[in-house]
């Protein structure tokens, strides 16, 4: 009896060593089985495998990786058997076990990775999930469809709305309207969206590039960077001078001229009581500066100077009307001689938006040459200027006028002349004195008038039609005439 039960133990501690001769390797502890839930997936390791046999593929599928690895996808809630061949080793068979998912955490998942995505809805049927609804972008089709792909419980009714291409065209030509690119327009053609026009600059054209990856729709770029635009600045400079002077007071003269005779005779008495015989005296002529005045000037003058310039938007622009004076600078080893530019100098850098917009930067210079302020260096004169500068960064709409600076120069002078010692006495000396005042203004505008322009504007045309008139009088003038 005792051997009889030996036997038995023996038998089916062998049984229980060919049951569970091996586990997966991720397995471990669960008794070949494997559980899993719906939409999972795992990798399993199994040393020397030459086949898988999967018994029900709607539960459970699996896809062989490399010689050894395997991962199973839990497609359906259910059980099944997994059968693993291996080389000189015996099968071994494994229960695949999959249950359902709670549906409001899957809807949860799939609501995050869905996102706020106008025209779709997700709703729960029984254990699973269903997408509905119309995309209104092939990007929010595309990812619907990778959200099934990921979960088998997720079912898909979603279709691409037939006008969603025209909708994304229209918010589009909105954002290029607003970033200021109104030559550009996005247009449908079948099932492609195409962005056409021409802009003026690479940064409008990075620009258009920009809104239409934010649309998050694939566009196909057809844009031509187009000519800038021309601007015509005109500037006035514009120098009022006053200078006045005023008299008043009595003008004496400060020394006396002319002919002076003296005459003198001795007289005495023919008689004691007679009367005396003879004269003396002093005579004097000639003239002498004498005068009362009140006397009250001013003088005006203003010098104009209309420098034009056409440019193209974004591109800087020179003017000089005056000339070059040599400065000569002396070392032990060399002599140079740079020359100082002088007169009216106008720099600007115009540049000009859709909307008639002109950003201008300008610097202004109106300069000339004062010996008074020169100097003497090594035996060699070296003359100064008097500047007038102004330099700025402004915006004005087109043919909008601005004045961008006024230097005022204002000096005042007075002389004082009078009599010695009689000048000094008051009161009574005011009517030995003379007093001259002499006043000095000057100012300086500048007007700047910034145009949008191109070859046909009838202000080119007419500036054009003017310098051809003035050509053709200076030649008839310089002409042979029998009337010369």
């Amino acid at each position: 009896m005792l051997k009889q039960f030996n036997w038995l133990c023996v038998a089916w501690a062998c049984l229980l060593c060919l049951g569970f001769e091996e586990r997966p390797a991720n397995a471990q502890g669960e008794e070949r089985t494997i559980r899993l839930v719906v939409g999972e997936q795992k990798s399993f390791n199994f040393p020397g495998m030459t086949k898988v046999v999967m018994g029900n593929s709607s539960i459970a599928d699996v896809r062989v990786v490399g010689s050894e690895s395997i991962i199973l996808f839990a497609t359906g809630s259910g059980r099944t058997t997994m059968m693993v061949m291996r080389h000189g080793k015996p099968n071994i068979s494994y229960t695949v076990v999959v249950s359902k998912e709670d549906v409001n955490t899957l809807m949860a998942e799939v609501r995050k990775l869905l996102g706020d995505r106008e025209g779709i809805s997700i709703r729960p049927i029984g254990d699973r999930v269903i997408l509905d609804g119309r995309a209104f972008t092939s990007d929010d089709f595309t990812r619907v469809q990778e959200i099934t792909k990921l979960y088998p419980q997720v079912t898909s009714f979603v279709k691409i709305n037939p006008n969603a291409r025209k909708l994304v065209a229209d918010q589009l030509n909105v954002e290029l309207q607003k970033a200021g690119l109104k030559d550009v327009e996005a247009t449908v053609v079948g099932t492609k969206i195409f962005l056409e026009g021409s802009v003026e600059s690479k940064q409008d054209l990075q620009k258009a590039e920009m809104i239409t990856k934010a649309v998050g729709e694939e566009v196909e770029n057809l844009l031509t960077v187009g000519i800038k635009r021309m601007v015509l600045v005109e500037v006035d400079f514009v120098e009022i001078k006053k200078s006045g002077q005023d008299h008043i007071g009595i003008r004496w003269p400060l020394s006396f001229s002319g002919d002076a005779n003296w005459n003198m005779t001795w007289s005495f008495p023919l008689k004691p009581s007679g009367p005396p015989v003879g004269t003396s005296g002093l005579a004097m002529s000639g003239e002498t500066a004498f005068g009362f005045g009140m006397l009250f000037t001013n003088g005006y003058a203003r010098v104009l100077a209309q420098p034009k310039l056409v440019c193209a938007s974004g591109e800087p622009a020179e003017f000089l009307a005056g000339g070059e004076v040599p400065i000569v600078a002396v070392t032990a080893t060399s002599i140079q001689v740079d020359f100082k530019p002088f007169g009216v100098i106008l720099k600007i850098t115009p540049t000009a938006d859709r909307h008639g917009n002109i950003q201008i930067d300008i610097n202004s210079e109106v300069s000339d040459i004062d010996r008074s302020l020169g100097v003497v260096a090594n035996g060699i004169d070296i003359p100064g200027f008097v500047k007038d500068r102004a330099k700025t960064n402004v915006t004005v709409r087109h043919g909008q006028t601005i004045v961008l600076s006024g230097l005022f120069h204002h000096v005042e002078e007075k002389d004082l002349s009078k009599v010695p010692l009689l000048g000094h006495i008051p009161i009574i000396g005011e009517v030995f004195k003379s007093r001259s005042f002499r006043e000095k203004k000057a100012e300086l505008c500048v007007f700047v008038t910034p145009r949008i322009v191109n070859p046909e504007t009838p202000k080119i045309l007419k500036m054009i039609s003017d310098v051809k008139s003035r050509y053709k009088r200076a030649r008839d003038e310089v002409s042979f005439g029998i009337f010369d």
